[in-house]
This record gives structure tokens, C-alpha cells and sequence, in this order.
């Protein structure tokens, strides 16, 4: 058996990590919201947009999928009436602004749990490993 390189090593654990924390938040989130992580992703990101409304395509990134995916993650927020896609574009919509407002009380609740034992020096090193990593062109949904 190959061991694991201390790169791979790196990128295994961190994803374990990302994997725990998205369930954390899944379960919260659907109990508590009726709505999973990823569309908490969405909401959030238009929520933060200039005059909230983001193209399609530039959800992709947040989710780390490829447009046409993203699309099908758009259907069900649609249909319960949180965003509205226009002309290639999607806007959150009054019942998406107050859904996403209250479930930031529960993400961010479960986030402060998540990190209560990292002090907030560990805390900056880590977004300094993890942010260039993030916006790294090689990892973005294509």
C-alpha cells in the first residue's frame, strides 16, 4: 500500500472536514429551514449580490458545480417562490430574503459551535491556507 503524500494527506482531511461541517449544517438547516446547505449557498450569494441578482453561471463557483447543475439546483427554490430566474439571471425574492435571514441565525449558531475550540489566530491561518485554495482557477467548476 502507497502511502498518502502529505499533499493528498492535506486535501483528504480538509475534505473530511468540509464533509462534516456540510452535514452539521444540512441537518440543522432542513430541520430547522426546510432547505439543505447548498441552497443556503445560494440564497446567501444572491442575498449578499448587488441588488440581489447574480447570472446563473456565477452561482457555479459557490457551489463548486458546472452551470447546468447549478440550474437544476435553481428549480426547487423556484418553485417555492425564495428566487426568480430572469433573462439568464436569478433574484432573490422577498420569501428567499426572509428564509435566508433567519436560517443565517441557525448556520451561523452551528459555525460558532463547529469552530468553538479554535482560537482565532488558528482560525486566520487556516483562511490564509484555505482562501488561495478557494479561488484557485484549476478547481473552479468548468
Amino acid at each position: 500500500m502507497t502511502p498518502a503524500t502529505p499533499a493528498l494527506d492535506f486535501c483528504l482531511r480538509l475534505s473530511r472536514a468540509h464533509a462534516s461541517l456540510q452535514r452539521m449544517l444540512d441537518d440543522a438547516l432542513g430541520t430547522l429551514h426546510g432547505m439543505g446547505h447548498a441552497d443556503f449557498i445560494v440564497l446567501d450569494a444572491l442575498a449578499r449580490a448587488q441588488g440581489q441578482r447574480l447570472p446563473v453561471a456565477a452561482l457555479g463557483a459557490p457551489l463548486g458545480v458546472v452551470p447546468s447543475a447549478v440550474v437544476r439546483r435553481l428549480l426547487p427554490l423556484e418553485k417555492t417562490g425564495h428566487i426568480a430566474r430572469e433573462q439568464g439571471a436569478v433574484v432573490l425574492r422577498a420569501a428567499g430574503r426572509a428564509a435566508v435571514n433567519e436560517a443565517r441565525v441557525t448556520a451561523d449558531a452551528i459555525c460558532a459551535e463547529a469552530l468553538a475550540g479554535i482560537g482565532p489566530g488558528a482560525r486566520d491561518a487556516v483562511l490564509a491556507v484555505i482562501d488561495p485554495l478557494a479561488a484557485s482557477p484549476a478547481l473552479m467548476p468548468r
